[in-house]
């Protein structure tokens, strides 16, 4: 700042400039006492400051970056999920549903939105369900993580033979982390196999 204030005043004006965002504020003074060592503090801490602020700006437009990165992942992974044949569904640590896709909830008879936040045990009911629980529990105990089993879904009129695979999710130590479903509908090749072998008969 130059002008005809002296090195005193212009301290004082100083800091009333950096608070209102102006951080190319710097006292313009020749001194080699106090006041000279008080107006070099001052130009150091708002080129520092400065730095620092241009620092946060490229960390926060970085972190943009990844969070809408992040975000068309999310988007694709859905899409993908959504538009397969096959039955996923997400489990967090306590057995929570964080994700089920639409085959899933069709070969369950749930609802999508319904299911999300509630314990496998609520979801998974009756014997079948029973089964893919314990398999579930089974996951989390092998050390493999990774359990795989036929299970027969009864409907009113129909009958669904799953292959249920569970994998059991583990963090950076090795602990739980919770678990991912997968079911694949093997009704018609069962069907076809159970034909094709009553042909040979």
């Amino acid at each position: 700042r130059r002008g005809s204030a002296g090195p005193s005043e212009q301290l004082v004006e100083g800091p009333r400039e950096v608070a209102a965002g102006n951080l190319n504020d710097k006292v313009e003074t020749r001194a080699d006492d106090e006041i000279g060592v008080l107006v070099d503090s001052f130009n150091r801490m708002t080129d520092d400051l400065r730095v620092s602020k241009r620092q946060l700006e490229e960390a926060y437009l970085d972190l943009q970056d990844k969070h809408t990165e992040l975000e068309e992942r999310r988007r694709y992974i859905e899409t993908v999920l959504e538009a397969i044949t096959t039955g996923v569904v997400s489990l967090d640590t306590v057995g929570r549903l964080t994700t089920i896709n639409r085959a899933a909830a069709r070969m369950f008879d749930l609802s999508e939105e319904a299911s999300v936040g509630r314990s496998m045990e609520e979801v998974f009911r009756g014997p079948d369900g029973y089964q893919i629980v314990s398999l579930v529990r089974r996951a989390g105990r092998t050390e493999a993580g990774a359990i795989a089993a036929e299970v027969a879904r009864e409907r009113p009129g129909s009958r669904l033979s799953l292959l249920a695979s569970v994998t059991a999710l583990r963090g950076p130590e090795g602990e739980y982390g919770g678990a991912v479903l997968v079911f694949d509908d093997l009704t018609e090749l069962i069907k076809a196999q159970r034909q094709a072998a009553w042909r040979e008969v």
